[in-house]
């Protein structure tokens, strides 16, 4: 049985571990690279210490993502956007393979930006598809209508992300077909599935019904930093 414990803080977690080659740090603070993920790992409690290492990672734009933050921001600092970060485990999922499933690589990821652009699934940057295997359906005419992959990998579990369907293509099922494909993946490397989504997604209620079970929900703050 896995550890359930690493996805108590899932980001952490990985990036000490299975992905931490994908790691960019200052002192108590490590996030991954820009280009590959939004997510950042900090302790809940913060000390202005920790508040000027994030500074030092935020993004261009000034912006950070803080997970289930404890502490106050210091002056000037602004929460834009708010959400619950909803967590599901997956030890109880039925996985299978998917026979019209295909491998999406780099050479695909214009493609996964427009479908995610189109549907809002969550951050998906030119490099997250280096993060694990990401599979795809497509139509009759060759055009990527679903897909679904692995993000965070905390050691013994991968997280199914960028689940998405083009929304003249649902009904299908094609969401919990890749779902369960993405997961079996998963389950053949002797690890468990987890997800996360946001407390307003109406895609809980397939969760619930394939068998996720909810863990946690936390508060997930998008922030921006002022110039230095």
């Amino acid at each position: 049985m896995t550890e359930r414990n690493v996805l108590a803080d899932p980001v952490n977690a990985a990036l000490s571990g299975p992905h931490a080659r994908f790691r960019v740090s200052s002192g108590r603070i490590q996030r991954y690279r820009p280009d590959v993920s939004v997510f950042f790992g900090h302790p809940r409690e913060l000390t202005p210490e920790d508040y000027a290492d994030i500074a030092a990672l935020a993004e261009h734009n000034g912006t950070v993502l803080l997970r289930d933050r404890a502490t106050p921001l210091p002056a000037g600092w602004t929460v834009i956007e708010r959400i619950g970060l909803v967590q599901y485990d997956g030890s109880a999922v039925e996985t299978d393979t998917e026979p019209e499933a295909v491998r999406l690589t780099a050479a695909d990821v214009p493609e996964m930006t427009a479908l995610v652009e189109r549907t809002k699934p969550g951050p998906f940057l030119p490099h997250t598809v280096d993060l694990g295997t990401y599979l795809g359906i497509r139509d009759a005419d060759g055009a990527l209508v679903a897909m679904a992959g692995e993000r965070m990998h905390p050691a013994g579990w991968t997280e199914i992300s960028a689940v998405c369907t083009a929304p003249e293509a649902r009904g299908r099922g094609l969401a919990s077909r890749l779902i369960r494909a993405v997961g079996q993946g998963v389950r053949d490397r002797g690890e468990t599935p987890f997800l996360h989504t946001s407390d307003d997604n109406p895609a809980q209620k397939l969760y619930d019904a394939m068998g996720f079970v909810h863990t946690s929900t936390v508060p997930l703050e998008v922030i921006r930093v002022p110039a230095g």
